[in-house]
C-alpha cells in the first residue's frame, strides 16, 4: 500500500502543476484578447494583398488618395454591429474556457482534500475523471481558433471586403493612382499602370542588374 500511496502522490502533484501552467499560459488571453483591433488587423492585411508602395511614388498625372479605415470603423453602423457581435462571441468563448478551468481546479482540489480518505480504488477513479475532463478541456481549446476565424469571416471579412469594393470604385472612378489607408498605412488601391513589375521582370530577363 506504501507504493500506492506514493505512486498517487506524484499524481496529484504532476496535476497540481499542470493546474499552475494552466494559470500562466492564460490561454484565453493570448488568443482572444484581439477585439478592439479586429478591423484594423483585416484592414492590414487586405491592405497587403495590394503591396506596400511609398507615398512619393504617386503618379504626377494622378492624384493619391487616402481613407481612415478607424473612422469607418467608428462611424459605419454596419461595422459597428459586426464588431459587436463578434465581441460578444468571443466573450462567450471566454466564459466556457473559464468554466471548464474552474471544473478542472475544483476537482483538484477536491482530490487533494480527500486523498487521504479515499481508498486506491476510488481515488483512481476520481484521477481518471480529472484526466477525462483534461482532456476534454485541450479538445476545446483546440477549436477556439477555429471558431473564432468561422465567426471573423461570418461577421468581419464581409464589411472589409465591402470597404475595399467601394475604394477601388472610388479610386478608379476618380482616377486616383494611389488611394492608402493612414490608420495602416497599407495601399487599398493601385493604379495598374504604377505597377512596375512586369517592366521589373522584362529587365531581369534580359539579364539586366541596374
Amino acid at each position: 500500500m506504501g507504493a500506492s500511496l506514493h505512486h498517487w502522490q506524484h499524481v496529484l502533484k504532476s496535476c497540481h502543476n499542470w493546474l499552475l501552467e494552466l494559470e500562466d499560459k492564460m490561454f484565453v488571453s493570448s488568443r482572444l484578447k484581439f477585439v478592439s483591433s479586429a478591423f484594423v488587423l483585416a484592414f492590414i492585411v487586405m491592405g497587403s494583398v495590394a503591396g506596400m508602395a511609398p507615398v512619393a511614388e504617386a503618379a504626377d498625372d494622378k492624384p493619391l488618395g487616402v481613407i481612415d479605415s478607424r473612422r469607418i470603423i467608428e462611424e459605419y453602423e454596419a461595422a459597428k454591429d459586426a464588431q459587436a457581435q463578434y465581441q460578444k462571441f468571443l466573450q462567450e468563448l471566454e466564459l466556457q474556457v473559464a468554466d471548464k478551468e474552474k471544473e478542472l481546479t475544483n476537482l483538484m482540489e477536491e482530490i487533494e482534500s480527500q486523498k487521504l480518505l479515499l481508498g486506491e480504488e476510488a481515488l483512481r477513479a476520481k484521477y481518471q475523471v480529472f484526466e477525462t475532463k483534461k482532456a476534454e478541456y485541450f479538445q476545446f481549446q483546440e477549436s477556439i481558433e477555429q471558431q473564432a476565424e468561422a465567426e471573423f469571416n461570418s461577421k468581419i471579412t464581409p464589411i472589409t471586403d465591402q470597404v475595399k469594393t467601394i475604394v477601388e470604385r472610388i479610386g478608379k472612378e476618380k482616377g486616383f493612382g494611389l488611394i492608402i489607408d493612414t490608420a495602416t498605412l497599407n495601399v487599398m488601391y493601385l493604379d495598374s499602370d504604377k505597377d512596375l513589375t512586369n517592366d521589373v521582370l522584362a529587365a531581369l530577363a534580359k539579364g539586366e542588374d541596374n
